[in-house]
């Protein structure tokens, strides 16, 4: 027996505070993986907005990278030369926007597998070095894409989520940046 208060101290001692228990703290993730637990979470939970507008998250990332770095324009033929206007209206362009965006959204699902992930991303670093990229010009799409993305997310994408998406899209990258530079 004993008085309300110490059953009460009891109970939250052993977390069950009001008859709750306390969740399971998430597994930890892969080591390889940048990403705690928590921040693997919520990289999820965020990419839910951009997933419904992968495409248009891609155009604007793409648009952002030939306005920075107009020279990479020249590495599409069916994209050079053309304007803003003339590219958000291009059909091959939107493609292949959302062809970009589709591995990175991929690779958000794969995040619980992270070998898968790391596969794809291999393989998408070899086909871009068949095609004579540099892994200079991966690189270069990082920033446009944040920004793209913090565009869409808009008051959603506070400080904590702008360090996951960097911590993400560096992954991302270094792994298909990796597989370039084998390649050649």
């Amino acid at each position: 027996m004993g008085c309300a208060s110490s059953v009460q101290e009891e109970r939250t001692r052993n977390g069950t505070a009001g008859g709750i228990p306390e969740p399971d703290a998430p597994p930890p993730t892969d080591p390889r993986l940048p990403l705690t637990a928590r921040q693997k979470f919520s990289l999820e939970k965020s990419w839910k907005a951009v997933q419904r507008s992968l495409e248009a998250v891609g155009m604007n990332a793409l648009i952002r990278l030939f306005k920075r770095s107009p020279e990479t324009q020249d590495w599409f033929p069916s994209f050079k030369g053309k304007t803003e206007e003339q590219l958000r209206d291009d059909d091959n362009f939107e493609t292949h926007a959302s062809a970009v965006m589709g591995v990175f959204d991929e690779t958000v699902e794969l995040l619980g597998d992270v070998d898968a992930s790391i596969k794809l991303l291999t393989k998408t670093g070899k086909r871009h070095a068949k095609l004579g990229l540099e892994a200079d010009l991966i690189w270069t799409f990082q920033k446009p894409l944040l920004e793209a993305i913090e565009e869409l997310l808009d008051t959603r994408y506070s400080e904590k989520i702008e360090e996951i998406y960097k911590l993400w899209t560096t992954f991302a990258i270094e792994h298909m940046t990796k597989a370039m530079q084998a390649e050649s």
